[in-house]
């Protein structure tokens, strides 16, 4: 017995179906109705109904969101869709998203039997060849965990270029050079504490992941999963590194979701990464964006560009007693950075005008530290199972100075500390301590025998033991190293930019235009003016880095 399920919003038009259906072909089982999108989407989970019949215009979820999820969640169910005449276009959308037909309001009883008719028939041959549909269906189960498994890997920098490859065999092909991340979190105040708690949570993800994946498509490759109830990530895949056409792209998702479903997402937007093995660094910049979103609000378009080089969302305080506190935290001296940190955040608290502001400052504070241990990888020995954006909502709740003096302390020694005993656990491994040692003098004529007489080791061996290691050679990452402090530097002050080749190890102005534009696929000068605000008047002296976070 084939089973449907009803949606409308008006209760006396669900009534006047089930009637008719009972009437028409009393072989139907009518499992349930619903009242819109939400309701449905539980009942299917629940029921799975053969066939759903759902009104267009319904509140909360309509029937062309609807659709899109049941699509996704529940590809063995077919949808009747029905619409008023002023909906007709709607209609024409639905069948575009593979409804089965259509009905025009009011119902008449000979149409609605000559379509259940035929979904009875589709239904019964559907039955017999229920086997190997469930083997098909089972597949692309099995296709799709695979590829949201590697997406995941290669966000986390756990996966390389042969994983990539298998995506390609199981259908999912990125065979453009540059890569980008989003991260897209539903601002739950959208919903509404009763809506988001009566609906399963998941619902809401998967209605966003679809639609991520659709606006993707139009535009250009890309993948995009479910991460958690609250977030959907997306990798895109694109020819350039273009990042405008990403940050438009991510503008028009947001856009799109608020005037189809009446729900707000925030996203964040990583930089552009060439490669496969610098897709994890995009994401973390997407990650770092998102975590923004405490401080500007939600229902935006984040991009790690973007905010750093937004003055308004720079720390304007003492830039050299805040860098003596930075330094004194990530060189690991646990004790002085105790120190550092008791007497700026008392000095913070002191002088702020207002509350919000100190947690303003704090906050951004934090994240500057979030974002340095997560280039460390110590984010995890720092905070264990701490979240960071729970960890600044706690900080946000403090109301005491002392309180969040010691707070503060606590947390930036905790990460001093980890610092230390990082290093000490690398001080035998050579890989890491020419890491550390190209870090810190990248902006010497550093040459491949030099580094390895530092580790005490034979050159040759030296450079096959580093490109084993790291996956590039050391030419490739010393440039690496020197050309992000140049863009850095070109973003951050108004140096000149002879004075920035020099100081970033290139003594040679025409080598370092060469190596730069090779690089970041622009010239210094291009690069200046494409990714940093335009400055009016005479330069002003360029700030530390903790004093424009």
């Amino acid at each position: 017995m084939p089973k449907i399920l009803i949606v409308d919003d008006e209760k006396i038009f669900r009534k006047g179906l089930r009637a008719m259906i009972t009437s028409l072909d009393p072989e139907w089982e009518i499992v349930g109705d619903a009242s819109d999108g939400y309701e449905a989407l539980d009942r299917a989970e629940m029921l799975q109904p053969d066939v759903i019949l759902t009104d267009i215009r319904m509140p909360r979820m309509d029937g062309i969101a609807l659709q899109r999820v049941v699509k996704e969640r529940f590809p063995q169910m077919e949808c009747i869709v029905v619409s008023g005449y002023e909906d007709f276009t709607y209609a024409l959308q639905s069948m575009r998203y593979g409804a089965k037909d259509y009905l025009m309001k009011p119902v008449e009883r000979s149409e609605l039997g000559r379509i259940l008719g035929k979904l009875k028939e589709e239904t019964a041959k559907r039955d017999k060849a229920s086997a190997p549909r469930f083997d098909q269906e089972e597949n692309e189960l099995i296709r799709r965990h695979v590829s949201e498994s590697v997406i995941a890997g290669l966000m986390r920098g756990m996966v390389q270029q042969h994983h990539v490859d298998l995506l390609r065999k199981i259908g999912v092909d990125f065979d453009q050079p540059y890569y980008c991340c989003f991260l897209i979190k539903l601002d739950k105040g959208s919903i509404g504490s009763d809506r988001y708690l009566k609906a399963d949570p998941s619902l809401f993800q998967l209605y966003i992941r679809q639609f991520v994946q659709e606006m993707v498509n139009k535009r250009m490759k890309g993948y995009s999963l479910v991460l958690s109830d609250s977030e959907v990530a997306a990798i895109v895949n694109l020819s350039s590194n273009d990042s405008r056409s990403l940050v438009e792209l991510a503008e028009s998702i947001r856009r799109q979701i608020t005037s189809l479903s009446n729900l707000t997402v925030t996203i964040g937007v990583g930089r552009v990464a060439e490669g496969v093995n610098s897709i994890s660094e995009s994401y973390r910049d997407a990650e770092i964006s998102l975590l923004y979103r405490l401080i500007v609000g939600g229902d935006k378009v984040l991009h790690y560009e973007a905010l750093r080089r937004d003055h308004d969302l720079y720390l304007e305080v003492d830039t050299e007693s805040w860098g003596a506190m930075e330094r004194a935290v990530l060189e690991g001296r646990a004790e002085e950075a105790a120190s550092r940190v008791e007497s700026e955040i008392g000095g913070l608290c002191q002088q702020a005008t207002s509350p919000e502001l100190v947690y303003q400052k704090i906050c951004k504070l934090l994240i500057h530290f979030y974002e340095s241990a997560e280039k460390l990888n110590l984010s995890k020995a720092w905070l264990g199972e701490r979240d960071i954006r729970s960890l600044i909502f706690d900080i946000c709740s403090i109301t005491s100075s002392e309180e969040l003096k010691a707070e503060c302390r606590e947390l930036l020694t905790g990460l001093a500390r980890c610092i230390a005993d990082s290093r000490r656990e690398i001080e035998h491994d050579p890989v890491e301590q020419a890491l550390q040692y190209l870090a810190a003098h990248f902006h010497k004529p550093l040459t491949l025998n030099e580094v390895a007489g530092q580790v005490h080791l034979n050159p040759a061996y030296f450079s096959t033991l580093f490109k084993q290691r790291t996956g590039t050679t050391f030419v490739e990452r010393l440039t690496a190293i020197r050309i992000e402090e140049a863009k850095r530097r070109l973003m951050d002050t108004d140096d000149k930019i002879a004075a920035i080749a020099d100081e970033t190890g290139f003594p040679n102005l025409r080598h370092f235009y060469r190596v730069f534009k090779r690089e970041a696929k622009l010239s210094p000068k291009d690069f200046r003016r494409r990714f940093r605000k335009e400055e009016t008047g005479a330069a002003s002296e360029p700030a530390g880095r903790i004093g424009r976070i």
